[in-house]
């Protein structure tokens, strides 16, 4: 039973690892320093960054730890400074041009969010969780990250990565325009971070935001794991 522990540890560490991977290879511009073995967890092949490394140590080993935080995964939209000529604008669905002032250094595109329950609820047909074999939360995870592969690139956010990254290589570069990943609750520096909901000057009648919120089914661990998009 020890070793089916293990495992599902390793799997559990794995889904946060693979979550990083597949965002990072759908949303981040920058050109990766350098590209090793693709990681083929989940059947699924993709980039092998090694990111946020110390960020994910202490999900190796979760059932055995005390409750980790919720894992939450944010895609920003990296402002450059701007000059004195120069304002940011959204552009709203009837094309007019709506200017944001202050302007952000960042801007919160999407929030994923991977959390973590110990046990597993009783009204689950009174399974024992124990009984979850490695092998089978591990075919669990393969539609799974499928269908995170295939939402990410159906989202608003993709032709937004689309259209940077094909003009990464001219000189222009979109003004220094990029799109970067960071994990919430780490002290990395970042700072005025335009949020959901985070009030700023627009110049224009207010309307009501829109946005969606995607939430996956809980998975079967002698763990217990869900997780969630907001965007």
């Amino acid at each position: 039973m020890s070793n089916d522990i293990q495992k599902a540890d390793q799997i559990a560490h794995r889904f946060y690892t693979k979550l990083c991977l597949v965002v990072s290879n759908a949303r981040t511009t920058a050109e990766p320093r350098s590209q090793g073995k693709p990681d083929k967890w989940f059947n699924l092949e993709t980039p092998d960054l090694d990111l946020f490394k110390d960020h994910l140590r202490i999900y190796r080993a979760v059932s055995s730890s005390p409750t980790p935080p919720p894992f939450e995964l944010q895609v920003l939209l990296s402002i450059p400074e701007s000059t004195t000529n120069q304002v940011l604008v959204y552009l709203a669905p009837d094309s007019s041009r709506i200017r944001i002032d202050p302007i952000p250094r960042y801007i919160l595109l999407e929030n994923w969010l991977l959390s973590f329950t110990p046990g597993f609820s009783q009204t689950h047909h009174n399974d024992e969780p124990g009984d979850v074999a490695p092998s089978t939360i591990y075919k669990h995870g393969i539609p799974l990250f499928r269908s995170l592969f295939s939402l990410l690139r159906i989202l608003p956010s993709w032709k937004l990565f689309m259209k940077l990254r094909r003009r990464m290589s001219t000189p222009y570069r979109n003004g220094n325009l990029s799109i970067q990943l960071r994990i919430k609750g780490f002290d990395d520096g970042l700072s005025d971070i335009l949020n959901f909901g985070k009030s700023h000057t627009l110049r224009f009648k207010p309307q009501k935001p829109r946005g969606a919120h995607v939430r996956f089914c809980a998975l079967a661990f002698p763990i217990r794991m869900t997780w969630h998009n907001a965007l």
